[in-house]
């Protein structure tokens, strides 16, 4: 039997959600939290359902509702109860909160508060079904009063103070930073960013409006005292509570979904791009970005050098989080732009979303970028789907006269600006880049809330271990093969895609695994890696002549990571002239050296200290060097890979000046 945990603050809101259960239980906890448990029938629906009155409070409510959730492991979780209208309510309509803002995180100083806005968020397939339930009138079958309650499913706030009047500061305050917030109470927003921590509980905010801020203890004939006022305002909100419970699909408990994390996925699960079986590594990072995506991170970036993980990473998130939009393949949507038979602009791009998404697009609505931007916009509020967004950087142009790395196309930045800029949203979006797009970083600033840049780093010792292990070679500490492979990983800074390609030719005809015989044919190769990085350690860290073929020395080395990394220099080459330029200047270093030692190869073609750092810092916005702090100085160096191909254009730089 799926089971629910339904929270109340006070006594009157604990009575009516009682009311609903048979067969009570008085259950008391390890650490003395009393709850009692019953049952809940609905035609064919049956619920175990633990209740509590927890008192008033964002503190309480948090220490309750993680005590209860770690107690009863349940598969819904509500907090039902009372607050105060702040708009567009009547006393005795019920709220259904969207999220709830916790408005004591704000700055109280000399000018009055600032605000600094953070909030819980209800579970999407909750909202939905209340969204839907809002709609029907079944619900109010459930009262025993002649009153017609309206639901509304909006945003409201919660804090540790009474809002009493409509001339006070609090007040004025809640209006002017959170004016989509249409009622306050003091619990929702601890209850909610308890349950934040486990995903695949649903939860939900429910409340019946007791009184008015306008009115408030305002004794009037025709609503009644206080005290009849909170009684009908806590029935309203446990019977839309109850309905709710009634309708939506229980899934699994948090039990049953620890037993079932670790199963594949659906068998609709996409045909990815890059990820596959052969998965190592990253789990920490995993971890938090799940977090991100789950929480109110919109717009998540992975940047990095070509061939680091990027569009596989995406996908693996993609598999994490399938929960997250009910694991229903059709709402994950990846979208390519290293495809060149598309065309990348905007209006083709989401129209296409659209009619996939099962929306008509009209020949008028081509025409009209504003319609289709709102269109799109608004469909992602309103539904939930994780879109990828792969090889950003195709549709991204930059030099000296417009600015690095803005979009072609000045639509989608109106996109991503209204997007970022909405007030709610159930979409989320993931895009993989090897530029940053600097206009898109800016407006990222503005709603630093909703978006996070995440940079893509080489695998680990431990994780290219795993990843030879999975892929079928001898790892045993006593295996001579590891001590090879470790070197190769090392030559290649853990770079997953040179290793992917180079363990592929190993684990094939000829070598058929036979890791010594592999090293053997092209351990000169990496041992001329070392042999530099060696002399650096010597203090010969300058060195142009080096013989480094790390990305070209096979022919499965030349078509899968020569061509990428040639493809990225021709960028660089075609767009940036002076950061490229530097990059193959700088590549005589074979360690990380100081910032100014890169910086002064400009000076012999004249450019000031302002347009040096400009190409370095697009190089760096780029992802092409790599920063490291030594002996208190900002140093950079260049990625191995990187270095072999940048040794190999600085032959012929003369050609190209």
């Amino acid at each position: 039997m799926p089971l629910a945990v339904i929270l109340t603050a006070l006594p009157v809101e604990y009575m009516a959600v009682r009311s609903y259960l048979t067969n009570l239980k008085e259950e008391t906890h390890p650490q003395g939290t009393i709850y009692e448990r019953g049952t809940f029938v609905d035609g064919e629906q049956e619920w175990d359902v633990g209740i509590a009155e927890v008192g008033a409070g964002n503190a309480s409510s948090a220490v309750e509702a993680e005590r209860s959730i770690a107690y009863f492991k349940p598969n819904i979780i509500f907090f039902v109860g009372i607050a105060g209208g702040i708009k567009d309510v009547k006393i005795g309509d019920v709220v259904a909160a969207t999220k709830v803002y916790g408005y004591e995180s704000s700055k109280a100083g000399e000018k009055g508060f600032s605000v600094r806005p953070t909030a819980g968020q209800s579970t999407y397939a909750v909202v939905q079904r209340a969204k839907s339930e809002a709609r029907k009138s079944e619900w109010l079958k459930r009262l025993t009063s002649n009153s017609n309650p309206r639901v509304l499913v909006a945003p409201i706030a919660a804090g540790e103070k009474v809002v009493a009047s409509t001339d006070s500061a609090l007040f004025r305050f809640l209006r002017n930073s959170y004016n989509d917030a249409i009622a306050v109470e003091m619990e929702g927003y601890g209850f909610l960013n308890a349950a934040f921590a486990y995903p695949n509980i649903k939860t939900m905010v429910i409340r019946g409006i007791s009184d008015l801020i306008k009115d408030k203890n305002a004794d009037d004939l025709v609503e009644g005292n206080e005290e009849k006022r909170q009684e009908r305002a806590s029935q309203n909100a446990s019977a839309f509570a109850f309905e709710v419970l009634a309708k939506i699909e229980s899934g699994n408990t948090a039990s049953e979904t620890e037993r079932q994390k670790d199963k594949p996925a659906k068998s609709d699960t996409p045909n990815f791009f890059a990820y596959d079986d052969d998965w190592v590594g990253r789990d920490e990072l995993i971890a938090s970005l799940n977090d991100r995506i789950r929480g109110n991170c919109r717009l998540l970036m992975l940047v990095g050098i070509t061939g680091i993980g990027k569009t596989a990473l995406g996908e693996r998130l993609a598999v994490e989080v399938a929960d997250w939009f009910e694991e229903n393949w059709s709402h994950y949507h990846q979208e390519n732009f290293d495809d060149e038979h598309k065309n990348p602009d905007f209006v083709s791009v989401a129209a296409g979303w659209l009619e996939k998404w099962g929306e008509p697009v009209t020949p008028d609505d081509r025409k009209d970028p504003q319609r289709i931007l709102n269109r799109t916009v608004s469909f992602l509020q309103e539904n939930r789907y994780l879109v990828q967004m792969d090889s950003v950087e195709n549709i991204l142009e930059g030099n000296e006269e417009k600015g690095w790395s803005n979009f072609k196309d000045e639509w989608w930045l109106k996109f991503f600006e209204s997007y970022l800029k909405a007030d709610s949203c159930a979409s989320h979006i993931l895009l993989t880049s090897q530029d940053l797009p600097g206009e898109l970083e800016e407006e990222g600033s503005r709603s630093q809330n909703f978006w996070h840049i995440q940079l893509l780093r080489g695998l680990d010792k431990v994780e290219r271990v795993s990843l030879f292990k999975k892929i079928g070679l001898d790892v045993t500490p006593q295996s001579k093969s590891l001590e090879y492979l470790e070197r190769i990983g090392e030559a290649y800074d853990g770079h997953p895609l040179a290793l992917r390609v180079i363990l592929g030719e190993i684990k094939h005809d000829p070598f058929n695994k036979n890791v010594i015989a592999y090293w053997n044919k092209y351990k000169s190769e990496v041992e001329e890696v070392e042999k530099a990085l060696e002399k650096a350690k010597q203090g010969m860290s300058v060195g142009g002549d080096d013989k480094w073929k790390l990305h070209e020395y096979t022919k499965a080395l030349r078509r899968n990571v020569k061509s990428r990394l040639d493809k990225a220099f021709s960028r660089l080459r075609e767009e940036v002239k002076w950061s490229y330029i530097l990059l193959c200047e700088s590549s005589v270093y074979r360690c990380s050296v100081p910032e100014g030692f890169w910086l002064s190869h400009l000076e012999d073609w004249d450019k000031d200290n302002s347009e040096q750092r400009a190409a370095l810092d697009m190089l760096k916005e780029r992802y092409l060097v790599e920063e490291s702090v030594e002996n208190d100085q900002v140093h950079v160096k260049q990625h191995n890979l990187v270095r072999s191909v940048s040794l190999e254009h600085l032959k012929k730089l003369d050609d190209f000046v």
